[in-house]
C-alpha cells in the first residue's frame, strides 16, 4: 500500500504477514526424543553436548526433546577406569532409556602410535558389542556413529611419519562402513576440524594452535565446529528469522519464523513489532573465557558444588572464537538472522530493539541485510540465559554422576547405596526444576523496533 506522505504520522500499519519454516519437521530430532552422548573424555568436556542442546532449546523452544552426557575420560570400546563396557552401559546410558544415542570412541583406542592392527581388531568388535547391546536394551533407538574427532597434526608436526590423525582417519573409515551395514547415520568430527585448522592456520597460526590445545581435547571454541558437523548432519536449519522491509512501499516482503505487525513510518522513524518463534544460538565463550577442562565442582565453606561458567561480557570478544565462527561460516550455516530494510532515505540509522541500542548501520548495509544474530540484541541476551541454564543443568547431572553415582557404584555397603539412590532422587528432581525453567527462559517475546535516522 503507497500512503501519501502527509499521511505519515497518522500511519498505522498493521502486517501479520508470517511464515513459519517447515525445518523442524525436517530435523533429525522429534518431540518426546531422549538422547545420549556417549563416549569418551572429548564427550566428557561437556562442550559440543552443551552447544547442540542449546541450539535445539533455542531454534525450537517448543520440542520436548531430553539430554545427557554420559562421556568418561581415557574410555575405550571396552570401558576404562568408570568401569567395563557392559557396566558403563548399564549404568550410565540404559536407565535414561534415551531413544537417541551417539557414540564417539578411536582417539584412546588407537593407542597414539602407528596403525596397530590387533588394537583395531579390538575396537571393531569393541564396537559391534556396543551397537548390539543398544539394540538390545533400547529397542527402536536411533544410533548415531561419530567418526574419532582429530588429533592436531595440523599446527603441530606428526610425532611420526603419517601422523596420528590419519590412524583416526582409518578407524572413522570403519565407522563408516559399520554405519552403512547397520542403516545407522554417520557423522563425521574430523574433516571438518581439520578444513578449520588448515583454514585458520592460513590465518593466524598462534591462534590456530588454541583451537586444539594438547593435540587431543579442543578448546570450547573448538567444540563449537563438533557441534555444527552433528546439527547439519541432523539437518538442523540456518534460518533463525528473516525479516525484509520494504519503507519505500510501506510493507513488509517477507517474514520467516515471524510475524511482523504494527508497522509505522513517520517522521523518517520506521518501527514495528515482531512476534518470533525461536531464539539466536548463543556462542559458548565468545563474549567470555571458558577453560579447556570445566571444574568439576568449586569449594564453599567446605562443600562442593557445581561449577556454573564465566558471566558474559558484552564488551569482550574471544579473538579465538571469533576465528572458529569465521573459518567455519558458523553464522552464515547454522544462526543466520537477517534483517533487511530497503527503500530509506537518509544515510544512517540507529537500530534500537525494547529500547535497547543494538548499532548504527548504513543505507546500504540495512538494504543488504545485517544479521542480527552476530549483534548484541535482547533476543540474544536471552539465548545466552537460556545457555547458561543448560549447563547448570548439565553441571548438576554431573555432579551427581560423576561426583557421588560413579564414585560409590565400586562400593557394596547397603546403607551407603541406600543412601546414595535417595541423593542422587533429590538431584534428579533439581535438575527437572532446571530443565523447566529452560523452557520458560527459551520462549520468545515481542520485540519492538525503531530505525531512528541520524543527522548528518
Amino acid at each position: 500500500m503507497r500512503v501519501p506522505k502527509a499521511g505519515l504520522l497518522a500511519i498505522a500499519i498493521t502486517c501479520c504477514l508470517s511464515h513459519r519454516s517447515d525445518a523442524g519437521q525436517r530435523f533429525f530430532l522429534k518431540n518426546g526424543d531422549h538422547v545420549c552422548f556417549y563416549g569418551d573424555s572429548i564427550t566428557e568436556q561437556r562442550y559440543y553436548a552443551v552447544d547442540v542442546e542449546t541450539y535445539v532449546r533455542t531454534r525450537f523452544p517448543k520440542l520436548n526433546v531430553r539430554f545427557v552426557d554420559s562421556g568418561v575420560g581415557g574410555d575405550r570400546v571396552s570401558g576404562g577406569w568408570a568401569g567395563p563396557i557392559d557396566r558403563r552401559l548399564k549404568r550410565d546410558v540404559f536407565p535414561f532409556k534415551p531413544n537417541v544415542v551417539t557414540i564417539m570412541l578411536g582417539m584412546n583406542d588407537a593407542g597414539y602410535q602407528p596403525f596397530n592392527q590387533h588394537l583395531f581388531n579390538i575396537y571393531r568388535k569393541g564396537y559391534e558389542h556396543i551397537i548390539a547391546m543398544l539394540k538390545k536394551h533400547l529397542p527402536g533407538v536411533r544410533i548415531v556413529l561419530i567418526e574419532p574427532s582429530p588429533y592436531d597434526d595440523v599446527t603441530h608436526r606428526p610425532k611420526f611419519p603419517g601422523g596420528y590423525n590419519a590412524v583416526l582417519i582409518r578407524y572413522g573409515h570403519f565407522v563408516k562402513r559399520l554405519a552403512a551395514r547397520d542403516h545407522l547415520l554417520c557423522v563425521n568430527f574430523n574433516a571438518p576440524m581439520v578444513s578449520v585448522l588448515k583454514k585458520a592456520e592460513a590465518e593466524n597460526p598462534q591462534l590456530a594452535a588454541r583451537i586444539i590445545p594438547g593435540r587431543i581435547h579442543p578448546s570450547a571454541a573448538g567444540h563449537l565446529v563438533l557441534a555444527k558437523a552433528l546439527l547439519q548432519a541432523w539437518g538442523a536449519p540456518a534460518t533463525v528469522t528473516s525479516v525484509d522491509i520494504s519503507a519505500a512501499s510501506d510493507h513488509v516482503i517477507t517474514a520467516v519464523n515471524t510475524t511482523v505487525r504494527q508497522l509505522h513510518m513517520a517522521q523518517g522513524v520506521v518501527s514495528w513489532t515482531q512476534d518470533d518463534s525461536c531464539l539466536p544460538c548463543p556462542i559458548m565463550a565468545l563474549h567470555d573465557h571458558w577453560p579447556q577442562f570445566a571444574p568439576t565442582c568449586h569449594q564453599w565453606e567446605g562443600m562442593s558444588f557445581p561449577w556454573m561458567a564465566p558471566k558474559v561480557d558484552w564488551n569482550y570478544n574471544n579473538p579465538l572464537t571469533e576465528l572458529v565462527l569465521h573459518v567455519s561460516h558458523w553464522y552464515r550455516q547454522l544462526d543466520s538472522e537477517p534483517l533487511r530494510v530497503t527503500g530509506l532515505s537518509e544515510a544512517r540509522y540507529r537500530l534500537i530493539i525494547n529500547g535497547q541500542s543494538v548499532g548504527i548501520f548504513s543505507r546500504g548495509a540495512l538494504a543488504a541485510g545485517v544479521n542480527l544474530a552476530r549483534l548484541h540484541t535482547p533476543m540474544m541476551q536471552q539465548a545466552y540465559h537460556v545457555m547458561a541454564l543448560v549447563w547448570k543443568q548439565v553441571q548438576w547431572r554431573f555432579f551427581a554422576w560423576r561426583g557421588i553415582q560413579t564414585q560409590l557404584s565400586f562400593n557394596h555397603n547397603a546403607a551407603l547405596r541406600s543412601a546414595e539412590s535417595a541423593f542422587l532422587r533429590a538431584l534428579e528432581i533439581r535438575k527437572q526444576a532446571i530443565i523447566r525453567r529452560q523452557y520458560q527462559a527459551a520462549k520468545p517475546v515481542a520485540t519492538h523496533y525503531q530505525l531512528i535516522p541520524i543527522s548528518q
